[in-house]
């Protein structure tokens, strides 16, 4: 998620799109891989629950799971035809598709800014401005290195008051942990998990001052195809889309079974960060317009903001044909009381 963004520019930009999906007989056999935009964690619970309750088997739809190597990886992936589907950081794909890429999106699934100012309580930060005389650390090329003077901009923050102390991406929790800096870049899901937990365990009171909330109108991460395969068996895009949501439709309305299902797919993963990490992603999937238009819809306004702001960032005229909401459905589902009491709760 934390992607760099400016490499996968470099690597977009370099790129030659070879198409190597089956024909359309041979796609009847419904053999489809989806490639992550990272490693797997709870945010990906749809696409689990998808594949144990049969939903994409119901579509005729043998989905293979592979991990991802970053966003801007699992976009060439999916541009060079290499895998039918990814899910990757929407910014990263809107990036690709400006440099060229035959990418589509077609949902997203953390349909909240993933980004924030992480603090602890002491350090008085509760509103963007509060950043200014204070110390945040952060990976020189990370891709929040990009995007945060948009936002200080956006938030009216003097960036020119705030110390950037570069350290390793690893390094990050521990420099923050110990007191060298005042904030960091919050993620989620991702970045915020561990984080979470390990003040818990310490006794130590976070501060998220969410991005969100301060007319930052960015997606996380969500679906993307090749423009070819779109066009060649749109049936199987539909399917595919059809069965992720109904995925996560499941996984809200079971979060608990949703959570056993990934941990028996994943055994290596831990109970409490995944546990997080699925919550994060029901919270941020679960938007008012989700509620009204169907999982994974897709707001004019929020991606005109973004296609925008990722084609001025980095220079290059905003692509035509980004997205399409066609295989988004409208359908009913249950937000069970207990779940709706936990979210309230979420950091």
């Amino acid at each position: 998620m934390k992607r760099i963004l400016c490499a996968a520019l470099a690597a977009m930009a370099g790129m030659a799109f070879s198409v190597g999906f089956p024909s359309h007989s041979e796609a009847q056999s419904k053999r489809v891989l989806v490639q992550f935009a990272w490693v797997v964690g709870g945010l990906h619970a749809g696409f689990f629950v998808a594949k144990e309750k049969g939903y994409y088997a119901s579509k005729g739809l043998d989905v293979s799971i592979n991990r991802g190597f970053g966003s801007g990886d699992t976009a060439k992936v999916v541009a060079a035809g290499k895998a039918q589907f990814g899910e990757v950081n929407l910014p990263t794909a809107i990036i690709s598709r400006g440099k060229g890429a035959p990418l589509t999106i077609l949902g997203v699934i953390i349909g909240k800014a993933p980004e924030s100012f992480l603090s602890f309580a002491e350090k008085g930060i509760r509103k963007p401005k509060d950043v200014e005389g204070k110390s945040f650390a952060e990976a020189s090329g990370a891709a929040i290195m990009v995007t945060w003077p948009a936002f200080a901009k956006l938030a009216g923050i003097d960036i020119n008051k705030v110390t950037h102390i570069p350290v390793e991406a690893a390094a990050k929790p521990a420099v923050f942990f110990g007191g060298q800096v005042d904030w960091v870049a919050g993620f989620r899901p991702g970045f915020d998990e561990p984080v979470i937990l390990r003040a818990r365990k310490e006794g130590k009171k976070l501060v998220f001052v969410r991005w969100e909330d301060y007319g930052w109108k960015v997606y996380g991460n969500g679906l993307v195809t090749h423009q070819d395969l779109l066009k060649r068996d749109p049936n199987m895009v539909a399917n595919f889309v059809g069965a992720t949501m109904d995925g996560y439709a499941y996984a809200i309305e079971h979060p608990e079974e949703a959570l056993e299902i990934t941990l028996k797919a994943n055994p290596e993963l831990e109970r409490e960060t995944t546990r997080l990490s699925l919550f994060f992603a029901i919270d941020a999937i679960m938007t008012k317009t989700a509620k009204e238009k169907g999982l994974g819809y897709m707001e004019p306004d929020r991606m005109a903001f973004q296609i925008k702001l990722m084609s001025d960032l980095m220079n290059f005229p905003a692509p035509k044909d980004t997205y399409t909401n066609q295989f988004i459905q409208k359908k009913p589902f249950t937000v069970p009381p207990a779940l709706a009491a936990d979210l309230t709760k979420l950091p």
